[in-house]
């Protein structure tokens, strides 16, 4: 487990956030991962637990029933906030893909209490307000994460995110959003306080290796994002930007989709990330 701390001016109470990202569930996925990140969620008893992408491996998976539990039992614990990834809605292996979405997932999902999906939609509870969008399957395999895309789809938001509460936005990758906001001041996303994401698997880096680097030198880089750009800026641990954030580096490291790959990913430790925001 991993925990970091954000301090805000704003009026709220203390509040502490469980962060998933990158589940990659496949047919074959072991329930003993499941009860590793259910155990310490129960023990750190957060406000509420935050997903935010690629729960899917592979969108043409059906057979979802452990993973509609695993929900239904953190829904159990807190409120589960959630977006959709680009795995999400890709089935392939490597880099052969292509679009087919799931509507499966949603709709099941849709089905529990306490379980909220946002896709360009707020929840708002108290002084927290949680806002999350997904970006399209073209943006990430067609136009390979181009700032030009991300631009464009941003532009297409019609949500807005008020000022007067503390706003953490949800967004599966981070590739874009920083330089977007330096950019576009006026745009609604810089009522964000936090920018919660996944994607970039801690830049292919152990975390024993990146999370001290990021501590000490304050850097995010890895070695390698998902759309094969070396030495990423935005890869890994707490985003030191003119806006906060936090990238997640994922319950799953090295996905099925790897194929012979994946048979690493058993080296990796399975955590949640527990985030904890202060008022000053």
């Amino acid at each position: 487990m991993h925990n970091e701390t954000f301090y805000t001016n704003k009026n709220i109470d203390d509040i502490k956030i469980a962060l998933i990202s990158d589940i990659h569930y496949y047919q074959k996925y072991k329930d003993k991962i499941f009860c590793r990140l259910l155990k310490q969620i129960k023990n750190n008893q957060p406000n509420y637990i935050t997903i935010v992408g690629d729960i899917l491996d592979s969108s043409n998976i059906n057979d979802i029933n452990r993973l509609i539990n695993f929900f239904k039992d953190l829904s159990n614990i807190a409120p589960v906030i959630f977006v959709k990834g680009n795995h999400d809605e890709k089935t392939g292996y490597m880099h052969n893909w292509y679009f087919q979405e799931n509507q499966l997932l949603i709709k099941e999902l849709n089905k529990l209490k306490n379980v909220h999906f946002l896709d360009d939609t707020i929840y708002q509870d108290k002084n927290i307000t949680f806002y999350g969008f997904n970006l399209s399957y073209n943006y990430y395999e067609c136009e390979m994460e181009s700032y030009k895309c991300f631009c464009d789809e941003v532009s297409k938001l019609k949500c807005s995110i008020p000022k007067d509460t503390y706003n953490i936005t949800l967004i599966h990758t981070p590739i874009n959003i920083y330089n977007f906001l330096k950019e576009n001041k006026k745009h609604h996303l810089n009522n964000s306080d936090l920018i919660l994401s996944g994607h970039m698997h801690n830049g292919c880096l152990p975390f024993i290796i990146s999370h001290p680097l990021n501590k000490l030198f304050k850097t995010s880089r890895g070695l390698i994002s998902p759309n094969r750009s070396l030495f990423p800026k935005y890869a890994q641990g707490r985003v030191y930007e003119e806006h906060e954030g936090y990238i997640y580096e994922g319950v799953t490291k090295l996905s099925h989709s790897t194929k012979y790959f994946h048979n690493f990913d058993i080296f990796f430790q399975k955590n949640v990330e527990f985030i904890t925001i202060k008022k000053k």
